[in-house]
Protein backbone atom coordinates (compact mmCIF):
# COMPACT_ATOMS: atom_id res chain seq x y z
CA UNK A 1 0.00 0.00 0.00
CA UNK A 2 3.09 2.69 0.96
CA UNK A 3 4.52 1.93 -2.80
CA UNK A 4 0.92 2.58 -4.34
CA UNK A 5 0.65 5.88 -2.06
CA UNK A 6 4.40 7.29 -2.81
CA UNK A 7 3.47 6.67 -6.43
CA UNK A 8 0.46 8.81 -6.38
CA UNK A 9 2.22 11.32 -4.29
CA UNK A 10 5.23 11.75 -7.09
CA UNK A 11 2.56 11.59 -9.91
CA UNK A 12 0.61 14.30 -8.07
CA UNK A 13 4.12 16.92 -7.50
CA UNK A 14 4.67 15.98 -11.93
CA UNK A 15 1.74 16.95 -13.02
CA UNK A 16 1.11 19.86 -10.79
CA UNK A 17 4.98 21.04 -11.86
CA UNK A 18 3.54 20.02 -15.47
CA UNK A 19 0.33 22.58 -15.14
CA UNK A 20 3.13 25.35 -13.25
CA UNK A 21 4.96 25.37 -16.55
CA UNK A 22 2.16 25.30 -18.86
CA UNK A 23 0.43 28.36 -17.20
CA UNK A 24 3.82 30.61 -17.05
CA UNK A 25 4.36 29.59 -20.76
CA UNK A 26 0.94 30.84 -21.40
CA UNK A 27 1.47 34.37 -19.27
CA UNK A 28 5.15 34.84 -20.65
CA UNK A 29 3.09 34.72 -24.49
CA UNK A 30 0.78 37.91 -23.80
CA UNK A 31 2.74 40.42 -23.72
CA UNK A 32 2.20 44.12 -22.77
CA UNK A 33 -1.52 45.84 -22.17
CA UNK A 34 -2.59 48.40 -24.66
CA UNK A 35 -2.39 50.94 -21.37
CA UNK A 36 1.01 49.60 -21.05
CA UNK A 37 2.19 50.23 -24.70
CA UNK A 38 0.41 53.80 -24.42
CA UNK A 39 1.96 54.67 -21.74
CA UNK A 40 5.82 53.71 -23.69
CA UNK A 41 4.43 55.24 -26.30
CA UNK A 42 3.94 58.56 -24.41
CA UNK A 43 7.47 58.42 -22.92
CA UNK A 44 9.15 57.28 -26.58
CA UNK A 45 7.82 60.28 -28.07
CA UNK A 46 9.53 62.84 -25.30
CA UNK A 47 13.07 61.35 -26.27
CA UNK A 48 14.89 62.32 -29.46
CA UNK A 49 13.95 60.53 -32.67
CA UNK A 50 17.71 59.15 -32.95
CA UNK A 51 17.99 57.63 -29.16
CA UNK A 52 18.19 53.91 -29.71
CA UNK A 53 15.42 52.79 -27.42
CA UNK A 54 13.02 55.20 -29.60
CA UNK A 55 14.47 53.57 -32.55
CA UNK A 56 13.87 49.83 -30.86
CA UNK A 57 10.30 51.17 -30.16
CA UNK A 58 9.37 52.41 -33.13
CA UNK A 59 10.39 49.31 -35.25
CA UNK A 60 8.70 47.36 -32.94
CA UNK A 61 5.37 49.74 -33.35
CA UNK A 62 5.67 49.16 -37.45
CA UNK A 63 6.17 46.07 -37.84
CA UNK A 64 2.77 45.31 -35.24
CA UNK A 65 1.42 47.23 -38.23
CA UNK A 66 2.53 45.21 -40.88
CA UNK A 67 1.56 42.08 -38.91
CA UNK A 68 -1.79 43.17 -38.77
CA UNK A 69 -2.01 44.09 -42.05
CA UNK A 70 -0.66 40.98 -43.08
CA UNK A 71 -3.09 38.95 -41.20
CA UNK A 72 -5.90 40.98 -42.61
CA UNK A 73 -4.91 40.15 -46.22
CA UNK A 74 -4.69 36.60 -45.45
CA UNK A 75 -8.13 36.33 -43.75
CA UNK A 76 -9.88 37.99 -46.84
CA UNK A 77 -7.91 35.77 -49.30
CA UNK A 78 -9.07 32.81 -46.96
CA UNK A 79 -12.49 33.91 -47.12
CA UNK A 80 -12.40 34.04 -50.72
CA UNK A 81 -10.64 31.16 -51.87
CA UNK A 82 -13.78 29.33 -49.34
CA UNK A 83 -16.21 31.46 -51.60
CA UNK A 84 -14.71 29.79 -54.18
CA UNK A 85 -14.55 26.72 -52.93
CA UNK A 86 -18.30 26.75 -52.03
CA UNK A 87 -19.60 28.42 -55.68
CA UNK A 88 -17.68 25.31 -57.42
CA UNK A 89 -19.21 22.79 -55.52
CA UNK A 90 -22.59 23.74 -55.89
CA UNK A 91 -21.76 23.85 -59.85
Amino acid sequence: MSKKVLIGVVVGFVAAGVLAAAKKGQQAHRGPSPAMWNKMRRRMEEMPADFPPRVMFDNVEATRANTEEILALMRRDTAGAQDDAEAVATT
